[in-house]
């Protein structure tokens, strides 16, 4: 199995794992996480969802359309934290619906990366400093593994 198809199996798992989760309302606040020190409930963890699909997948689609930078500025880090508070304000089946759009814009970019798009780099620009990155690590760090964390958190968070 390639790279890609490798990505592209992660990705719909991940989707199909996100549509099982009952629906169980907001619960309690999670543990705080280790760099940042928030603490999440269910809420929160699908506002964030909702709204970082959607951007890491034009983040990544702008590096394919030539872009160098991929990263969050003050724009972008104020979107996140606009997508974390925003959760608990909305109902949760729009918050699904949002991520279960996100997932497929996520699928789409797979079907149309190739391989060799996977080795592209670009400046990943984050708080904790800038380097290069390839698009396969970002794929891993910011989309489909972040994805999978936060599914296993929204595991740990439904009791």
């Amino acid at each position: 199995m390639s790279d890609l198809e490798s990505y592209r199996r992660r990705a719909r798992e991940a989707g199909a794992a996100l549509a099982a989760l009952p629906l169980v309302g907001r619960g309690d606040l999670g543990p705080p996480d280790e760099k940042t020190g928030e603490r999440w409930d269910r809420s929160n963890v699908f506002g964030h969802v909702a709204e970082m699909l959607p951007y890491w997948t034009v983040q990544i689609r702008e590096v394919m359309g030539g872009a160098t930078q991929i990263g969050r500025d003050e724009a972008g880090s104020l979107r996140r934290r606009e997508g974390i508070d925003s959760g608990p304000a909305e109902p949760e089946e729009e918050l699904r619906r949002d991520i279960e759009r996100g997932v497929g814009g996520l699928e789409t970019l797979l079907d149309e990366m190739r391989e060799e798009d996977l080795e592209r780099t670009a400046l990943y620009v984050a708080q904790s400093g800038n380097r290069e990155v390839q698009l396969r690590e970002v794929l891993d760090m910011l989309l489909i593994g972040h994805l999978e964390a936060h599914i296993d958190q929204l595991k740990q968070l439904g009791h």
